[in-house]
């Protein structure tokens, strides 16, 4: 009865000890994560503000003081930066230009509003919304001393909304406060009294809302060397002990159960039997309860080999220690695997996605080579630079996220512009003719995201291209084979349906799709060109579809090859 009784408690303790501790370093970890989400965060919307503040439109905007010209722009590069706010203010700190929530109205710091400063700030605001984060930057014009035109600040919320961001990141629930209030936070409202009580705490806290247990981590915002006197804004991450170690009651009461079932088999079954059986089976036994408690599969049995023990119990224990060590030189190498496995996938995403745009690049800064370059043609090879370079920074934004589903930015466009853009940059840099075009001028205009789409269109027929150039190439090296036809290229057709649908029909008398090759065309990084990475059908497919429409794919090998877009004129309902 002693020894079970200590056993019992031995477990008990050592479960409840490592669940602990378990659920504090849980914590740490999840707050470390919440502090590099939002300097992340930070960071970028840092690097935004710059490139805006650097731009020609903005200074001579800014450097006329009149704010009627200033406020569309303010309008503007908030819907690009994706701020909540955004101020311009000029030489002396007047306001030109506010867009966002309560943007004409807050109240910034006065290092954030001094006209003379060269400084870029960032601090935090309280607001009744959240805690409100603000970036300022100088708007500057280059010279010796360097003339400050205004300041640019852009700001985002630390809200409820931004708070289920990171708890869905993290599994912790996050609050962020200031002043002794929480201002947002992913818990009822009615919890923020009892939250407030520990936004203080310089160590792990604990704090009960309603039956529930919680333990938060308080974590200023701003280091402790750059606090101020005033205001110091804290995120605060809390996980439920409750929850934590709810499993626990569950192994006390099985063993206590085990406790009493062993009592009574004990007054039952012989002492010798006890002494040879049990002894080797309890190792065993609470081996297995540790790996139920502390989840760590690469636990052994630990025994001392007697002549009188049983010896299906020491075979038992080699074959337990046996299968725990394959377990861990298992985890080791599925672990690495996915880590090479991970960057593969990253870089050749990366590699495919930033091809096109490079082109483009390409190709305009080859006309500016030329000896004489009009106006207007350098005006319009700068704009198709910047707006190369803008789509780079989305795409290695996004493709960070690539296995989250995507956003889309719903609005009226002409199809037709659409497929002649993606048209020019399918063929920017290649000598060859570019596809022929047969476009439905009748058509109506079609409510979608013409970015996205645009992108689909490249793929696919960047992919056409490809395959036309390898059908000609086949037939120059073989004489003898059939050429290709007279025609031979890629067709782009529009038309509608009648029903509420147009239709983009793209076709190409290249090489053609092998039939063993069909069913894998949509599967990720499968593809049989060497230089090929497998993406473009699969991202094309998902933008299609996201976009409400639908992607078929007819193929014959030494034909070509026809894809079919159906595009709805207007998109499904889109969930927030």
């Amino acid at each position: 009865m002693l020894s079970l009784g200590f056993a019992f408690y031995f477990v008990n303790a050592r479960a409840t000890t490592e669940a602990e501790a378990e659920l504090r370093r849980g914590l740490n970890e999840a707050g470390i994560l919440v502090d590099q989400n939002r300097v992340g965060l930070t960071d970028t919307f840092t690097r935004l503000a710059r490139l805006v503040a650097d731009l020609p439109k903005l200074k001579a905007a800014v450097e006329t003081g009149d704010a009627p010209t200033v406020q569309p722009l303010a309008d503007e590069y908030r819907e690009e930066v994706n701020a909540d706010l955004l101020l311009l203010t000029g030489r002396r700190g007047m306001l030109l230009g506010a867009a966002g929530a309560d943007a004409g109205g807050l109240l910034l710091p006065s290092a954030a509003r001094d006209p003379e400063a060269l400084d870029e700030i960032s601090t935090f605001v309280p607001h009744s919304r959240g805690v409100l984060q603000v970036v300022s930057v100088p708007i500057v014009l280059a010279g010796d001393p360097p003339d400050v035109l205004g300041r640019l600040t852009v700001g985002f919320f630390l809200d409820d909304r931004f708070a289920g961001q990171i708890k869905r990141l993290t599994g912790s629930e996050i609050a962020f406060g200031a002043d002794g209030r929480i201002l947002a936070s992913t818990l009822p409202e009615n919890s923020r009294p009892e939250l407030a009580r520990v936004m203080a705490a310089s160590e792990i806290a604990t704090v009960k809302i309603g039956d529930e247990e919680f333990l938060a981590l308080a974590r200023p915002l701003v280091p402790r060397d750059e606090q101020a006197a005033g205001i110091v804004p804290v995120a605060l991450t809390l996980r439920s002990r409750t929850e934590r170690l709810r499993f626990l009651n569950t192994i006390r009461t099985g063993l206590e159960g085990a406790l009493i079932f062993t009592l009574l088999l004990a007054t039952i079954v012989s002492y010798a039997v006890a002494r040879t059986m049990t002894r080797p089976l309890s190792a065993i036994t609470n081996a297995m309860r540790d790996v139920a408690a502390t989840g760590d599969l690469t636990r052994k049995v630990s025994l001392r080999s007697r002549p009188w023990d049983d010896e299906d119990a020491r075979l038992l224990a080699g074959a337990f220690n046996t299968l725990t060590e394959s377990i861990a030189r298992f985890q080791a190498e599925a672990a690495q695997r996915e880590r090479l496995s991970s960057l593969g996938r990253l870089s050749t995403v990366i590699a495919h996605e930033i091809r096109n745009p490079l082109m483009i690049i390409k190709a305009a800064l080859r006309s500016l080579k030329r000896d004489e370059v009009r106006p207007s043609e350098l005006r319009e090879a700068v704009t198709d630079i910047e707006d190369e370079t803008t789509r780079l920074n989305r795409i290695v934004t996004e493709v960070l996220d690539f296995a989250k589903p995507i956003r889309f930015e719903f609005a009226e466009a002409n199809i037709n512009d659409i497929c002649r853009a993606s048209a020019d940059a399918a063929w920017a840099g290649d000598g060859a003719n570019g596809a022929r075009l047969d476009l439905d001028a009748s058509l109506p205009p079609v409510v979608t995201d013409a970015e996205r789409l645009r992108t689909a269109l490249i793929n696919i027929l960047t992919n056409a291209r490809h395959a036309v150039h390898a059908a000609h190439a086949a037939a120059e090296a073989d004489p003898g084979a059939a050429g290709p036809p007279a025609d031979a290229g890629v067709t782009m057709r529009t038309h509608s349906d009648g029903n509420g649908h147009v239709t983009v029909d793209i076709r190409d008398r290249g090489v053609g799709i092998a039939p063993e090759d069909m069913p894998h065309i949509f599967d990720p990084y499968f593809t049989t060109r060497r230089a090929g990475t497998g993406l473009g059908l699969p991202i094309s497919k998902n933008i299609i579809e996201g976009l409400g429409g639908t992607l078929a794919v007819a193929s014959q090998r030494g034909v070509g090859t026809e894809i079919r877009i159906e595009l709805p004129l207007h998109p499904p309902e889109v969930r927030a």
